[in-house]
């Protein structure tokens, strides 16, 4: 781990790399458990004045738990000791997913997805299209990939998916160009 930054993402007692995407906001029904979340954290308030301080830690703690589902916070765990990587979703300070071997996920890919938006009547285009280039872990064997970045910027994608296969060894796929890169670990 002699990668600067990397150490506050790390504990080093366990030999754990976690590294959080924060919230998704991807949950489905996400937008209907926020306002459930609401409700109860309202009630939490009445029943505070009205019922009691029982009642209202009981009714904030269901609304922070469904708070937390309906933001979908997800990320990445790594293991160091095993071998192994894992997508996770927290729910407070649990972490849920299933582990897998580092050594299935050979290659990095890099791609560009794009995003279409429909713009007003008023608007001199019927749509705006945005750009963002993904970087993914990919198990090409088992066709699982891992999402590990996004951004706006080619090159700069570019640069951060060549420095990931460089200290890791994996093949690097450029899939805009079509092109494959093998990078030698330095």
């Amino acid at each position: 781990m002699d990668e600067p930054g990397l150490h506050k993402f790390m504990d080093n007692k366990v030999g754990i790399i976690r590294i959080s995407k924060g919230p998704q906001f991807n949950c489905k029904g996400g937008h209907i458990l926020a306002m459930i979340s609401l409700t109860f954290f309202i009630l939490t308030l009445y029943s505070l004045v009205n019922f009691g301080f029982i009642l209202a830690v009981i009714l904030l703690l269901i609304s922070a738990v469904i708070f937390c589902i309906a933001i979908d916070i997800r990320g990445i765990e790594i293991d160091q000791n095993t071998k192994q990587i894992r997508e996770y979703k927290a729910i407070f300070w649990w972490r849920i997913g299933r582990f897998a071997n580092m050594s299935d996920y050979n290659s990095i890919h890099l791609l560009q997805e794009n995003v279409v938006v429909r713009t007003s009547e008023y608007s001199e285009h019927a749509s705006d299209t945005f750009h963002y280039y993904r970087i993914y872990l990919v198990d090409e064997v088992h066709k699982k990939r891992i999402f590990l970045a996004e951004f706006k910027n080619f090159y700069k994608a570019e640069a951060v998916s060549l420095r990931i296969a460089s200290l890791t060894g994996m093949t690097f796929k450029n899939l805009l160009k079509k092109g494959i890169r093998k990078v030698s670990v330095v």
